[in-house]
């Protein structure tokens, strides 16, 4: 026992001789030089991302999954396809499996960049669908579902500065961006045909076939509810550091 304790004061005595060195990151002693620090930020958010879809209590993060895309609508005419498509209630769930994969920190330009793979978003809601198939009118609505896998995102965060009460500045995530490529994507849309269950199987085996023409226009409704789950985790991250902990970094 008097042994741990001893280790333990002589870590926490270089932590405090070298304070100006480090920073404290939800529990993590991340050194300020932006590789070594962007390093440490990953490892940490790494561990609170999975938490987030149950929430996290103690940080008064609430539960983030699933997101919820209350409606979007889609207006594609691409060779065969000449739709006008709308989606409501649209529940999100796989965020929460991403992993971080890397972090860059741009001192000078007050940014952050970080890269993440996400293995798989599932998505289900309501659809409405009205235009023409293969020159097949179409007119249908009901229930959807849709798995976009193998996915790559980038993350850009600008950060800014917040007043508090002591005198020093607050970080603050002042705007936050997300971009990815879905490796694959699939899509069902029940009801498609009514009762024609073969040609609504085909039609949809179809879309699923030629899903880069029809996932683009899904992308951005999907990247502002990626933005949703990530900025409550930002706000608190960021929010606990000082704005030299970063700005002076370099």
């Amino acid at each position: 026992m008097w042994s741990s304790m001893v280790i333990f004061l002589c870590l926490m005595s270089v932590v405090l001789c070298h304070e100006k060195s480090y920073i404290n990151f939800g529990g993590f002693i991340c050194p300020r030089e932006e590789k070594a620090l962007g390093k440490c930020l990953k490892d940490a958010l790494n561990t609170y991302i999975p938490q987030l879809a149950a929430g996290i209590p103690k940080l008064d993060i609430p539960s983030c999954e699933p997101l919820l895309i209350r409606s979007l609508s889609v207006k594609q005419t691409t060779g065969p396809i000449s739709v006008t498509s709308s989606f409501s209630d649209v529940y999100v769930r796989g965020p929460s499996t991403m992993r971080v994969k890397s972090i860059d920190i741009h001192a000078k330009d007050h940014e952050i960049v970080a890269r993440l793979y996400i293995p798989e978003l599932r998505m289900k809601g309501l659809y409405k669908l009205k235009g023409s198939l293969l020159m097949i009118p179409v007119e249908a609505n009901g229930d959807f579902t849709s798995k976009y896998r193998d996915i790559n995102a980038t993350v850009t965060i600008k950060l800014g500065k917040r007043n508090v009460l002591n005198g020093l500045d607050a970080l603050s995530c002042e705007k936050l961006d997300v971009n990815f490529q879905a490796g694959q994507v699939s899509m069902d849309l029940e009801n498609l045909f009514g009762d024609d269950k073969n040609l609504s199987k085909t039609m949809n085996n179809f879309l699923n076939e030629n899903w880069q023409s029809m996932s683009g226009e899904l992308q951005a409704p999907i990247e502002e509810a990626l933005r949703d789950f990530l900025k409550p985790l930002a706000d608190h991250a960021f929010s606990t550091l000082y704005a030299n902990d970063i700005f002076l970094s370099v």
